[in-house]
């Protein structure tokens, strides 16, 4: 059975699946959400992918 909590919950510990071990878990609409970490590794790719691309067409766009 699924574990609900109170509305005012924001974060819980709970078992993630992709990290293997007891991790903080953001609470949406008082159920167990996406793992913080997984989360926070993930923006930390994007952000890296983003930046590079970022210079790639802003040079391309300032060329006289």
């Amino acid at each position: 059975m699924a574990q609900h909590f109170t509305r005012n919950t924001v974060a819980a510990q709970a078992w993630c699946l992709k990290c293997n071990k007891q991790t903080m878990h953001r609470i949406d609409d008082r159920r167990i959400g996406p793992c913080m970490e997984c989360i926070a590794e993930l923006e930390r790719k994007h952000d890296a992918g983003k930046k590079e691309s970022v210079k790639e067409t802003q040079a391309d766009l300032f060329k006289k």
